[in-house]
């Protein structure tokens, strides 16, 4: 009985610690805000052992900051994080964009193209999210079909933040729309199967993304 007391806590700490960073990577938490565990806990329908739980490994990530005298606050990512972010992706994924125009199959590319079908060639205000959602999944794809596990690992392990950062830093309509154009020309050339062309796609996507921050 008692190792099946276990599993359920660690599931429901797990369960609070994906609600708490969903909340906060969707800015419904913002940085600065003060995170009350007994708050939390109720809202959840736990206990606040859960919460503390999740509040541990949100601190080791990096999400969260807990100090015994004042309490737990969430944390925003600097402009060293940030920058940092987005020269380890500009590295690593244009790598694997390369690889993937060599190694992806017939079938992510038919999901591919599908997805950008049935999401048309607009990003609108109201679309935001939508967009976010497309970008994930493009990204994913690139990721299994380079068939590299340890750098997509770090990528992979990198997504919410990333997240985080397009959305606290108010990206618009029209900087999602830039975005769009740029995965479709990172498209084409993996349908090519041009890895020189697909990894220069990528370059320039990211890089562009670093641009529209530094002009923040």
């Amino acid at each position: 009985m008692p190792a099946m007391i276990g599993i359920q806590e660690l599931t429901r700490a797990d369960v609070v610690y994906r609600e708490i960073k969903r909340r906060i990577t969707e800015l419904q938490y913002a940085p600065g805000d003060k995170l009350s565990e007994a708050r939390i806990a109720i809202e959840l329908g736990v206990g606040r052992s859960p919460v503390r739980t999740a509040f541990s490994r949100l601190q080791g990530e990096g999400w969260i900051e807990v100090s015994p005298q004042s309490g737990s606050f969430v944390k925003g990512l600097n402009a060293t994080e940030i920058a940092e972010i987005l020269e380890t992706r500009l590295v690593l994924e244009s790598h694997l964009a390369g690889l993937a125009a060599e190694r992806i199959t017939d079938a992510e590319l038919q999901r591919l193209r599908a997805a950008f079908a049935a999401f048309g060639d607009r990003v609108t205000s109201d679309r935001l999210e939508d967009y976010l959602d497309l970008d994930l999944m493009f990204h994913l794809t690139i990721y299994q079909a380079a068939g590299n596990a340890l750098i997509s690992r770090i990528l992979i392990n990198l997504i919410d933040k990333v997240r985080w950062i397009r959305r606290a830093g108010g990206e618009s309509s029209t900087r999602f729309q830039a975005a769009l154009i740029e995965i479709l020309d990172v498209l084409k050339a993996l349908e090519a199967r041009d890895a020189k062309a697909a990894a220069a796609a990528m370059h320039v996507h990211i890089e562009n993304a670093m641009k529209f921050r530094r002009l923040k």
